[in-house]
């Protein structure tokens, strides 16, 4: 995988593509492309996949799969050999500002985004997508409703007859394209990868006062190499800019299993950092012409749990679904479609995630409900359930929800 010569058998230079019209043409290979190129090909479309980087590339990410993102490789064919690369954790500690603890049960699949991407993009390959290394400059649709992808690379045109948009956080190309501007960036965060002795199999959810108004995160990787990072969101800070290299040196050197994992560690990366976009809040899933956005791109990771994986690749699963309809009637008014069910259907769920956000970004109220839920079995399955989208985060985070805790009352 790691051979220069296996990089070029399966992801061809964009100027050594062959000159035809693709059913649909996919820019971005991260989760959300990739998936909508996988399912695209196994419906025998002819699909071309862009990126711009050579794969196996680096992604800064937290680098975690919850049960969605499962369900979606499980559907794609690629659940055994995702489990197979990734280390499963079963347990999960959230820590509040004043350090009491909750655990709770989960399923939770670590795996560095550099080998997810890489296999997903693959399995597009083996179901007949091309995958091209380039970057497109230029997007357009013509009077025939004809997609067009310019690269000044290759100085190539690539026609297809729908277009897919995946460039998650990256938004320079929608513009050029006309897409309505959308929001800042909701979340900024910061990751390295340690090497350490430290023995710990539990994912690491921390809001510890040391750090506030951000949180932080160790996720272990499997062999002693740990995902350690931060994150703040803009809604939550007082002023323009936070240095977050602050937070994250404040979280390792003042929360005690950071420090302590720290301390024993042998090898850490260099600090990277990205944006994310959550809540819904991106551009719109879809413009005039046969033009669809997806993932990250449309702002689908969501507030509270920071699920973003998943959620990209559901929307990149039902685009490709509309598309194929589309394709197969010759009516690319249906693409429509999927931007009304993501509207109608996915996006209500945000609203209680964001709730969930909003109340556990108060250090007092945020210390009052994790103690309460560590004494609680009914609000730990419930808790347990919000992350695995089985129960809705108001059940909890809601004025109703904190009543019901307080009560005791079961139901």
């Amino acid at each position: 995988m790691n051979s220069l010569e296996e990089k070029i058998k399966w992801q061809v230079p964009a100027s050594l593509l062959t000159d035809k019209k693709w059913d649909v043409a996919i820019i971005g290979a991260g989760p959300a492309g990739a998936i909508a190129a996988v399912h695209l090909a196994a419906k025998n479309h002819q699909v071309l996949l862009f990126d711009k980087k050579k794969f196996p590339r680096e992604k800064v990410c937290g680098d975690g799969l919850l049960q969605d993102a499962l369900n979606c490789l499980d559907n794609a064919g690629l659940g055994p050999s995702v489990r197979e690369s990734g280390h499963l954790v079963q347990n999960a500690t959230i820590f509040s500002p004043s350090r009491k603890e909750v655990d709770i049960d989960g399923t939770f699949l670590m795996i560095k985004r550099h080998i997810l991407d890489t296999l997903i993009a693959k399995r597009a390959v083996e179901l007949g997508a091309d995958f091209s290394c380039g970057e497109v400059d230029r997007v357009y649709v013509k009077p025939d409703q004809s997609v067009c992808l310019s690269s000044s690379e290759s100085n190539r045109i690539y026609r297809a007859r729908v277009g897919i948009f995946a460039t998650g956080a990256n938004l320079r190309l929608l513009k050029r394209t006309g897409w309505q501007a959308p929001p800042p960036i909701h979340t900024i965060s910061l990751r390295c990868y340690a090497q350490s002795s430290v023995e710990l199999d539990r994912i690491i959810i921390s809001y510890d006062k040391s750090i506030v108004p951000g949180y932080a995160w160790i996720f272990p990787m499997g062999n002693h190499e740990y995902n350690l990072g931060c994150g703040v969101s803009h809604k939550r800070t007082t002023t323009k800019s936070i240095n977050l290299k602050k937070v994250f040196n404040a979280f390792i050197t003042e929360f005690p299993l950071a420090r302590e994992l720290m301390q024993h560690c042998t090898h850490t990366t260099p600090l990277m950092g990205a944006g994310l976009r959550c809540g819904f809040e991106g551009v719109n899933p879809y413009t005039n012409g046969p033009l669809l956005a997806i993932g990250e791109t449309i702002g689908t990771t969501l507030p509270f749990t920071g699920e973003g994986i998943g959620k990209a690749m559901e929307t990149g699963q039902l685009a490709a679904e509309f598309v194929h309809q589309a394709l197969v009637t010759d009516d690319l008014e249906k693409l429509k479609g999927y931007d009304r069910w993501l509207r109608n259907e996915f996006k209500p769920k945000y609203k209680s995630y964001l709730s969930a956000e909003n109340w556990l970004s108060n250090p007092l109220i945020n210390d009052f409900l994790l103690a309460r839920m560590g004494k609680s079995k009914r609000s730990l399955r419930i808790l347990s359930g919000i992350l695995s989208e089985a129960n809705d985060p108001r059940e909890l985070f809601s004025l109703k929800g904190i009543l019901l805790m307080l009560s005791g009352r079961k139901r």
